[in-house]
Parts: structure tokens; sequence; C-alpha cells
């Protein structure tokens, strides 16, 4: 059974701890110098899912097991000081989510992909809240040839079906091995999208037009940054790489996810006083979770208690 933040862990141990936002700033600096990184070789993994597929399958999960959740008015934004817990990095905001994002990067270029096999299952485990009201957290696992999908009723049996839509996990990791790694190649991918990917809808009704392409890289790569455990390392490198590039992005300290659960806030402001937060982890910098702030202070949000690749329906990473 694998667990993913085990390895994402181990992985941290191999970045330099000592590695500060000045020596950030410095490697991004020799970057620009040199030119577009170089592509690291990819061990692809041998089956294909679709997020998308698991996604829809949360939703038939949330149908039936009715979760929601309420995440908590973010603290005041202030950049982020890389590796442990978040500081002020006295750069400013822009220049904050540069450095802490390039860290998340490097921690990412540093992992082993996983394989997965056909007869694996992705498992997931959330909640959400919606204005202070707290729903069944959900637990569902997709298998990741597409065939059966399984799921925690409220009562802890588990329900098995097969899968009927038109998408799986497994379609969903085709995608994610066939997305680019450069930031900027990724940047134009998901701002050409003919279809909205997003955790939680970013705007209230439809974005402002000068936003609306900045909101669907930033709902995107939440949308698939969710399934942490199915992305190839130099693509979530590269995804980390190109939130930074988003002019209305921030990093919060002390911000915390819809659970409570402290973390760094990769902060998009979509004006008018909403705020997206992906929350990540301050240690190793995956993603825990996703919440929406409007303008009058009311939350919504939800929350990845787990998530990983497990040999059978029941286990959990």
């Amino acid at each position: 059974m694998v667990n993913e933040i085990e390895l994402l862990r181990e992985m941290r141990s191999e970045v330099p701890e000592g590695l500060s936002v000045s020596e950030v700033e410095r490697k991004l600096a020799e970057r620009t110098a040199g030119g577009v990184r170089p592509v690291r070789p990819r061990r692809r993994l041998r089956l294909g899912m679709s997020v998308a597929g698991a996604c829809l399958l949360a939703v038939a999960a949330m149908a039936v097991l009715r979760p929601q959740q309420a995440p908590t008015v973010p603290q005041p934004s202030v950049a982020a000081q890389p590796g442990g817990a978040a500081r002020s990095s006295g750069t400013g905001q822009a220049g904050g989510a540069v450095a802490v994002l390039e860290q998340a990067a490097l921690v990412a270029d540093r992992s082993a992909a996983l394989r997965i096999r056909p007869g694996q299952w992705f498992y997931v485990k959330e909640t959400q809240h919606f204005e202070g009201a707290d729903l069944p957290t959900f637990e569902v696992w997709a298998r990741m040839d597409g065939k059966r999908h399984a799921l925690r009723t409220e009562d802890g049996e588990l329900k098995f079906g097969k899968e009927k839509g038109p998408t799986h996990v497994g379609r969903t990791q085709q995608e994610v091995e066939a997305l680019p790694s450069d930031p900027d190649a990724l940047l134009a991918h998901f701002r050409g999208l003919d279809r909205e990917l997003t955790p939680l809808s970013v705007c209230p009704l439809t974005c402002p037009p000068e936003i609306a392409e900045d909101v669907k890289v930033f709902g995107a790569i939440g949308w698939y940054m969710k399934f942490g455990a199915m992305i190839p390392p130099d693509t979530v490198a590269g995804m980390y790489r190109a939130l930074a590039k988003l002019p209305q992005v921030s990093i919060e300290e002390g911000a915390t996810d819809a659970d409570g659960r402290p973390g760094i806030g990769v902060v998009f402001d979509a004006g008018d006083g909403v705020k997206a937060y992906y929350i990540l982890d301050p240690e190793d910098y995956h993603y825990m979770g996703v919440k929406i702030v409007g303008s009058d202070n009311g939350t919504m949000g939800m929350s990845v208690l787990g998530a990983g690749i497990v040999d059978k329906a029941g286990d959990i990473p």
C-alpha cells in the first residue's frame, strides 16, 4: 500500500533545510539566465486514469453522503518564508509567492514518480462545509482501470458499483501524463481549456473578463492537485511555477483549511472582496484543500484528509 504523504516527507529531506528566500531567488535567476530548465525524463505510469472521473465519482459520493464544509476567515496576507511554517519574507507578496512556490517546486522535482497498476485503486477522503454547515465526511475508491468504484456510506458500509460515466480516473491519469511540465506551456494549456476544471468555483456567477483566463488556470491546477499521487513530479513542479506567474496570486501566513488545519495559503484575489485559497502543507507542500471566502466573509471549502493509491477498495494509504 502506497503512502504518498510519507513519500513526500522523505523527498522533503532531500531539500537543503537552510534554503532561504535569497537562495531560491538566486536559483530563479540562474534558471532565467540559463533559459528553459531541462526536462527530466518522466517515468510514465503504465495505466492512465482520468482525474475528471475521480471527481465525478466524488460528486456521486456527495449526492449519497451529502458532505460539505466551511473554511475559516483568512488572516491578513503576508509573504511566506519557504520551508517549515510560513513567515514574512521581506520581499513583498509577489516576491514571496515566487520564492515559496519555487521551493514547493524544488521539493516536487526531487520526488519519484509512482508506477500505478490497472488493478489498483485511487482513494480520497474529503470533507466539505458551506456557510457553517458541516456535512459528513466521505470516502471514495475508484479502480484505475475504470471498471469499478466504491464508497463508504454514513453507517460505515462499503458499497460497490460499476463505472457508468464517460470518464474515469484512468482517463484523467492519461490527461495528467499528457500535460506539459513547463510552466508557460501549462499556462497556455489551461487558458485554452474549453471546459471548466475547478474544485470550487472562484467567481459567484461569471468572472470579470480581465481575470477570467487566470481563474481558469488557478481552478484547473487545484482540480488536478487534489489527485497529486497520480501526477508526474515534474508536472507538479510546473504547476507551482505556473501559479507563481499569476499576478493575482500571493502567499498568506497563518492560513487554515476548511477543517482548521494550519498551512500555507496560495491566495487568488478575484476582486470585490472574493478570495480563493489553496492550502499547502507547511512541511512538504502537498495540497490540503480549497476554500472560497466571499465579500461578506461567507466561506465554503473542501479539505482532503487522505488520498493515494491503494491495492483494494477499503484500504487506506
